[in-house]
Formats: C-alpha cells, structure tokens, sequence
C-alpha cells in the first residue's frame, strides 16, 4: 500500500522533491513554501528592473524638457497661428458684409430717388438744378451696381487658400552621410548648428545660400525641413552649377538655376515654367518637409513633399547648369529657414 506523501506532486523548481503547495496565476507553476516566496522575490526583482527604467526614461524626459524649454514654445507658436488665422477670417468676413452693405444701402437710394421722380412728375415740380441732381445720382447707383449685383450670392473661391494647415511632425535628427552643409552666402543669411541650420536676419531682402557639397556623378536624395514666417512671401530650393558663384545677385546666376519656388512655380535655366491652376502642393504653406532627389547622371532632379505626397521633377540642360552642381536655396523674410535633416548617395 502506497504511503499518502507518495501521491503528491512536488515542487516544479528544479530538483525540489518537496510537495507543491501554492499555484502562480501569472506562470501556472506550482510552488512548496520555500519556492513560493523564493518565486515572489525573483518577480519583486523584475518590477525592481521595470520601475528603474521608467524612472531613468522619466528622468531623460525631463532633462530634454529642461534643457530645451520649447513645450511652451511650441504651443505659444500654435496660439499664434491660431490668432492670426481668426484675424484673416474676421477681416474676409468683415469685406463680405460692407459689400452686403452697399447693396442695401444702394437699394434704399434707389427706392428714394423713386419716390422724388414720381413725386416731381405728378407734381410738375423741377427744375435744372434737381435734373443734374438725380442724373449724378443715377450715376452713383449704377457704379455700386456693377460693382455689387443684386443678385448676389456667398460663395467660397476654393483656388484660394485663406489658412494655411499646420501640423505637427518629429524631427529627429540623422548623421549626414556625404555630410552636406551650407556655406557660401549672399544676404542676410546665419548658419547655426554646425552648418546644417540656415535662417535668414533682420530685415527682409533677397538671400542666398550654398551647400558645401558638389554633385558630379551618381544619385542623392537630401533632405531638409523649410520654415516661412509668413505665407505671402517665398522660398526655394534649387540645384545651381558650381561654376556659378552665389556672391552674384540671382539674375546673375538665373541662368543655372533649376528648382521650384514654394508658391509652386518651377525654375528651369533663365526660365519660370508656366503655373498650373490645378496644382496646390506648397502655395499657402509655411512648413515644408522636402525629399530633394539629385540624379546626375540622367540630368534631372526632383522632390517628394512628405506632407502632401506629391512628386515632381524636371529635366536639367546641363549646357546651361555644367555639372558638377550644388545646393542653392532662397530666403526673404526674417526667420525663414532651411534645416538639413539627412544626405545620402542611392544606388
């Protein structure tokens, strides 16, 4: 006859022929006494290890916070653009509703003029002075007229672009392979961050500047994140032949330049390629996060908008921008600038 303890089952720890006494929901192992608070201090230790990470993590966030103090910022840039897109609304609705004055301040003229017309008639009392009268007055009421109809309706133009969208993207910064920076300048023009920052100084004019690099042979795809401070004005981005010095005005070097302008128009050589009133990819914008594609050895060059999706490209006559070529990228406004985010050679 077996003994009562032969038909227990023993610990599951290894090699512990003790009898099982207590199950773990979390690993559905059996335990004696002695494993089972040996299995909670192993687990105490786990959540020790997890709680260290979070802690360190949580520290590291608020150190980048600390260190950089640009939550705030951020948002006070949000506000901002918040604030001025009710301004440009208020104003558009504002010119809407004079000119819905207008005409009813036309029609009411007009029922005047009626009522004095009909009255002289009936009582044959005019004279000269009243006829020139109420002929300046028609005058007057059919200038509003045609610039007011009576049949007016509101209607909204959706080729033009009243707010421009923002959004928010993370940025986080890439080693430059080829290491491209800028460099040469022409303007008001300061480069921070160890070359990859460019922005634009004190007061608004023409500005120019350079990427180090020179792109004889092969493919790159660089890319870059363009800020404008105001959406009237524009940037571009281009590809200029090296020979062409940027210390030149811009109609000095035109001749060489191929790229796109941010209010969507091309620059091929000396010539601006006709507008397409079907294409709205950059025009109202003032964030662009761009994918500059250079091919070199096909002659042409092209971009990827990572907002918008949109592709476009272009042939280069390399008779009017000689390889090898170089970044060139335009700037007006105070604050515009260009970040170089990352740089590499495609197979």
């Amino acid at each position: 006859m077996a003994s009562p303890s032969s038909s227990k089952t023993p610990c599951t720890s290894h090699g512990c022929k003790s009898v099982r006494i207590l199950k773990c929901e979390g690993c559905s192992q059996i335990f004696c006494r002695p494993h089972v608070l040996e299995h909670r201090d192993l687990l105490s230790h786990q959540l020790d290890g997890i709680v260290l990470e979070h802690d360190t993590l949580q520290q590291m966030i608020v150190e980048q916070k600390n260190k950089e103090n640009n939550h705030h910022s951020l948002l006070e840039q949000i506000d901002k653009w918040e604030q001025n897109s009710i301004k440009k609304i208020q104003q558009t609705a504002n010119e809407a509703r004079q000119q819905i004055e207008i005409l009813i301040g036309s029609q009411k003229k007009m029922h005047d003029l009626t009522e004095q017309l009909r009255k002289a008639r009936v009582d044959d009392d005019f004279i000269e002075t009243d006829l020139r009268m109420w002929t300046d007055m028609l005058e007057k009421l059919k200038h509003d007229f045609t610039n007011v109809s009576s049949s007016t309706i509101i209607s909204e133009d959706p080729t033009k672009l009243l707010v421009s969208k923002i959004f928010v993207s993370s940025i986080v910064p890439q080693h430059l392979e080829k290491d491209e920076r800028f460099g040469e300048s022409f303007g008001t023009v300061c480069i921070a961050e160890n070359g990859h920052l460019a922005y634009h100084g004190l007061d608004a004019d023409d500005a120019f500047v350079c990427g180090v690099q020179k792109y004889s042979s092969g493919k790159y795809k660089i890319r870059f994140i363009m800020n404008k401070k105001n959406s009237r004005y524009f940037m571009a981005f281009n590809i200029v032949s090296k020979s062409a010095s940027v210390l030149k005005k811009e109609f000095q070097v035109k001749e060489s330049i191929y790229g796109w302008y941010t209010n969507d128009i091309a620059r091929c050589g000396g010539d601006k390629l006709p507008f397409n009133n079907d294409l709205h990819d950059m025009q109202g914008e003032t964030t662009f996060e761009i994918e500059f594609l250079l091919d070199c050895d096909n002659q042409k060059i092209g971009y990827f908008n990572e907002r918008t999706k949109y592709r476009r490209e272009m042939n280069v006559d390399v008779t009017k921008c000689p390889l090898p070529w170089q970044l060139l990228f335009y700037l007006y406004d105070v604050e515009d600038s260009v970040r170089l985010l990352s740089s590499e050679q495609l197979l």
